[in-house]
């Protein structure tokens, strides 16, 4: 086949390409949504998750509650994943404030710098079974961060339908109560629970006494208030616990492992298919997708498309882990992409070799055939070859039928910064949470991320390997405000608020956090 009938064929797959891209506006969040879920990394980084998916946890995961009591917790309470996650919890519980007034923070710093250094009265850490598979329903990104960023956009508005009162972000054994009573009255009992991630993953489980078995109630070591994963010092000058804390989110960056959840990506409700402009307003333009610049009717669909999700299908029934799939694709392809757009290919003649041999199992080189080129490459990981039509296998093909049609269209391009431009182009379309991780982390270190209520702007843009005991960094706050209360968006999900510095107090500031607001305002939390 000569050059001529090779760029007819061309334009023939670049036309199909187009039409699907058209009919999956927004493929490249989908694809991202399916390969974040239930890890740590991508959902931080994409934390304002804009997806409902239900997800089951098997009879006999051990889950793990933090409180100052020893005593059975019953009725509606949280459990984490991770010990380490509920130890946050497992000591005495302090009042905050009653009022964020001045005097009142000078009088909870003041409360802080009395107890530092003084040996408190321990807690106790539970620990469970679950005593069935139990039922659930998974809010991606970031949905446990009290923040204004938009991390509680699909909370708030289409599953508390803006139930909550002005002002509740903070409001969370609020959030508990309504979900439970929904479960319970509007969706005949078929959901025992609300996954969410914060520094770690969470279930606000409605019955205690229906769905666990205890294992155990352990005292926990006495000490010095819990630094967090701020960081600081333990009384003695010993690494803070926070880096224990630190180090437990790092290990499920990549999943939270050993199939403990199961999601059902066959059949899950996404903001993304609705035909609403989600990074604009009226007066803003959103790098993360936003749902506060809607109506109430205009986000309905996507309410009644919730309680069908729940009212018809099961985590269980799903035919295929679409995850794993997504998987493959940026595994084959994301070093390949970033290199490709690097420039390291010097010359045009440089990057057509190696896009040849990228595409090569895909080429029939005595018939070239740029459409039946891109066709194959991107059913290389569709199971079977065979395309249903779900939310999830439109997604994948939309965005596989990308990247090999940018590889073919690159191998024909004679000017190599319009080819370069090509594969940059494709690596911000895909924006890949991939490409931020960090390389060569110590044995100590982790990669930091911002992960509320911590972290600076700088921590999102370019992530770095720390001290997972000293993790802090000087900066602009990622999440605006306070510690205490977050006061406006400092990262991508929002306007920036203006530049202020994370200072040794911002670590005291964190422990009065914790201390103070879970303490009291969610009682037994974890």
């Amino acid at each position: 086949m000569g050059v001529r009938p090779l760029l007819l064929s061309t334009l023939l797959w670049a036309a199909s390409t187009t039409a699907v891209t058209e009919s999956t506006p927004y493929a490249n969040h989908i694809f991202n949504s399916i390969h974040s879920s239930m890890r740590q990394w991508g959902s931080s980084l994409q934390h304002n998750g804009m997806s409902f998916f239900l997800a089951t946890v098997p009879a006999g995961t051990q889950f793990y509650h933090g409180t100052s009591i020893a005593e059975a917790v019953n009725g509606t309470e949280w459990l984490a994943f991770e010990p380490e996650h509920a130890m946050v919890f497992a000591r005495p519980h302090h009042p905050p404030p009653s009022t964020g007034s001045e005097d009142d923070k000078k009088d909870l710093r003041r409360r802080d710098l009395e107890t530092e250094g003084e040996e408190l009265e321990a807690g106790w850490l539970h620990t469970y079974n679950a005593a069935k598979d139990l039922r659930l329903l998974y809010v991606d990104g970031m949905a446990a961060g009290k923040t204004s960023n938009g991390t509680l956009d699909l909370e708030d508005r289409i599953l508390f339908r803006d139930s909550l009162p002005d002002g509740a972000m903070m409001g969370e054994r609020e959030r508990a109560n309504m979900f439970c009573r929904m479960a319970r009255e509007e969706w005949d009992d078929r959901l025992d629970g609300l996954l969410r991630m914060e520094a770690g993953f969470e279930v606000i489980l409605c019955d205690f006494a229906r769905d666990l078995h205890e294992v155990r109630v352990t005292q926990t070591k006495p000490s010095t208030p819990f630094a967090g994963p701020g960081g600081g010092k333990k009384k003695g000058g010993g690494p803070g616990d926070g880096g224990l804390w630190f180090k437990a989110i790092a290990a499920r960056y990549d999943g939270i492992g050993g199939n403990r959840v199961i999601l059902n990506y066959d059949n899950f409700v996404s903001a993304y298919t609705y035909g609403l402009d989600l990074f604009h307003s009226a007066n803003e333009t959103f790098t993360l997708p936003r749902l506060k610049q809607f109506s109430a009717q205009e986000l309905d669909p996507i309410k009644e498309g919730l309680s069908e999700l729940v009212l018809k299908h099961e985590a269980k029934e799903a035919l295929f882990n679409w995850q794993t799939i997504t998987d493959m694709v940026v595994e084959r392809y994301a070093r390949e992409i970033r290199y490709l757009a690097s420039g390291q290919a010097s010359t045009v003649e440089q990057l057509h070799a190696e896009i040849d041999l990228a595409l090569g199992p895909f080429i029939d080189y005595g018939d070239r055939d740029g459409q039946q080129e891109v066709d194959r490459c991107s059913m290389q990981f569709i199971p079977g070859g065979h395309l249903g039509d779900g939310i999830a296998a439109t997604a994948v093909h939309s965005v596989t039928r990308s990247i090999c049609s940018t590889m073919v269209e690159a191998w024909q391009e004679t000017d190599y910064k319009t080819a370069i431009g090509l594969f940059q182009d494709l690596m911000e379309y895909l924006s890949w949470t991939t490409w931020k991780q960090c390389s060569g982390c110590g044995d100590h270190e982790i990669c930091v991320v911002p992960i509320w209520p911590m972290g600076t702007v700088e921590d999102y843009n370019k992530p770095q390997c720390r001290d997972a005991s000293h993790p802090s960094s000087e900066g602009q706050r990622y999440w605006g405000g306070g510690p205490g209360g977050p006061g406006g968006p400092g990262g991508p999900g929002g306007p920036r608020p203006p530049s202020s510095s994370l200072s040794s107090g911002w670590i005291q500031g964190l422990i009065s956090f914790l201390r103070s607001f879970f303490g009291a305002a969610l009682g037994m939390h974890f």
